[in-house]
Protein backbone atom coordinates (compact mmCIF):
# COMPACT_ATOMS: atom_id res chain seq x y z
CA UNK A 1 0.00 0.00 0.00
CA UNK A 2 1.50 3.30 -0.77
CA UNK A 3 1.29 6.20 1.85
CA UNK A 4 -1.44 8.78 2.26
CA UNK A 5 -0.67 12.14 2.93
CA UNK A 6 -2.75 14.61 3.02
CA UNK A 7 -2.02 18.42 3.49
CA UNK A 8 -3.46 21.23 4.89
CA UNK A 9 -2.29 25.03 4.20
CA UNK A 10 1.04 23.49 2.77
CA UNK A 11 3.27 23.53 6.53
CA UNK A 12 0.56 20.94 8.17
CA UNK A 13 -0.51 17.90 7.40
CA UNK A 14 -0.87 14.11 8.61
CA UNK A 15 0.77 10.95 6.35
CA UNK A 16 0.26 7.54 6.45
CA UNK A 17 3.66 4.86 6.42
CA UNK A 18 2.04 1.46 5.98
CA UNK A 19 5.13 -0.78 7.58
CA UNK A 20 4.31 -4.59 7.19
CA UNK A 21 3.33 -4.74 10.96
CA UNK A 22 1.74 -1.36 12.25
CA UNK A 23 0.40 1.95 10.95
CA UNK A 24 2.58 4.61 11.29
CA UNK A 25 0.49 8.26 11.36
CA UNK A 26 3.08 11.44 11.50
CA UNK A 27 1.25 14.84 11.95
CA UNK A 28 2.91 17.95 11.67
CA UNK A 29 2.56 21.42 11.62
CA UNK A 30 -1.01 22.83 12.98
CA UNK A 31 -3.24 20.21 13.10
CA UNK A 32 -6.93 22.17 12.54
CA UNK A 33 -9.86 22.22 10.13
CA UNK A 34 -7.32 23.09 7.17
CA UNK A 35 -6.36 19.62 8.11
CA UNK A 36 -9.11 17.93 8.64
CA UNK A 37 -11.27 18.78 5.85
CA UNK A 38 -8.90 16.24 3.81
CA UNK A 39 -8.03 13.21 6.23
CA UNK A 40 -11.18 10.84 5.51
CA UNK A 41 -8.69 8.83 3.22
CA UNK A 42 -6.43 8.81 5.75
CA UNK A 43 -8.35 7.84 8.44
CA UNK A 44 -10.61 4.80 6.00
CA UNK A 45 -6.83 3.49 4.71
CA UNK A 46 -5.81 3.30 8.52
CA UNK A 47 -8.98 1.54 9.56
CA UNK A 48 -8.37 -1.00 6.63
CA UNK A 49 -5.17 -2.15 7.37
CA UNK A 50 -6.45 -3.24 11.13
CA UNK A 51 -2.81 -2.92 12.53
CA UNK A 52 -1.40 -1.44 15.46
CA UNK A 53 -1.37 2.35 14.82
CA UNK A 54 1.19 4.88 15.95
CA UNK A 55 0.73 8.17 15.61
CA UNK A 56 4.22 10.59 15.60
CA UNK A 57 3.46 14.08 17.22
CA UNK A 58 6.87 15.29 17.26
CA UNK A 59 6.75 18.45 14.49
CA UNK A 60 2.79 19.26 15.78
CA UNK A 61 2.75 23.02 16.69
CA UNK A 62 -0.59 23.64 17.20
CA UNK A 63 -4.19 21.54 17.52
CA UNK A 64 -7.58 22.52 18.18
CA UNK A 65 -11.26 20.66 18.26
CA UNK A 66 -11.00 19.85 14.73
CA UNK A 67 -7.80 18.16 15.44
CA UNK A 68 -8.23 16.49 18.36
CA UNK A 69 -11.28 14.90 16.52
CA UNK A 70 -8.95 13.34 14.11
CA UNK A 71 -6.90 11.86 16.81
CA UNK A 72 -10.26 10.85 18.41
CA UNK A 73 -11.62 9.22 15.24
CA UNK A 74 -8.43 7.10 15.03
CA UNK A 75 -8.60 6.17 18.27
CA UNK A 76 -12.30 4.89 18.40
CA UNK A 77 -11.55 2.98 14.71
CA UNK A 78 -8.86 1.35 16.81
CA UNK A 79 -11.34 0.26 19.21
CA UNK A 80 -14.26 -0.90 17.04
CA UNK A 81 -11.48 -2.82 15.11
CA UNK A 82 -9.71 -4.08 18.06
CA UNK A 83 -6.12 -3.08 17.33
CA UNK A 84 -3.74 -0.80 19.72
CA UNK A 85 -2.90 2.61 18.96
CA UNK A 86 -0.73 5.14 21.08
CA UNK A 87 0.19 8.91 20.42
CA UNK A 88 3.98 9.16 20.35
CA UNK A 89 6.53 12.25 20.96
CA UNK A 90 3.49 14.38 21.76
CA UNK A 91 4.82 18.16 22.86
CA UNK A 92 3.68 18.86 26.13
CA UNK A 93 0.81 20.90 25.13
CA UNK A 94 -0.27 18.42 23.11
CA UNK A 95 -0.14 16.09 26.25
CA UNK A 96 -1.86 18.51 28.28
CA UNK A 97 -5.16 18.97 26.15
CA UNK A 98 -5.54 15.05 26.45
CA UNK A 99 -4.89 15.03 29.96
CA UNK A 100 -7.26 18.25 30.48
CA UNK A 101 -10.18 16.57 28.65
CA UNK A 102 -10.06 13.10 28.85
CA UNK A 103 -8.61 11.75 25.88
CA UNK A 104 -5.65 10.17 26.95
CA UNK A 105 -8.03 7.18 28.31
CA UNK A 106 -8.72 6.67 24.69
CA UNK A 107 -5.66 7.45 23.27
CA UNK A 108 -2.46 6.52 25.42
CA UNK A 109 0.83 8.16 25.21
CA UNK A 110 3.82 6.48 24.26
CA UNK A 111 7.56 7.57 23.96
CA UNK A 112 7.90 11.45 24.52
CA UNK A 113 10.46 13.80 23.34
CA UNK A 114 13.30 14.98 24.89
CA UNK A 115 13.10 18.46 24.25
CA UNK A 116 10.01 18.90 26.96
Amino acid sequence: MAEVETEGDGTSGMALQSEPDRSVVRAWGEIDLSVRRSVNELCQAVSERSLPVVIDARDVTFIDSTGMSILVRIARDAEAGGYPVRLDNAPWMLRELLTITGVDQLLPLGDTTAED
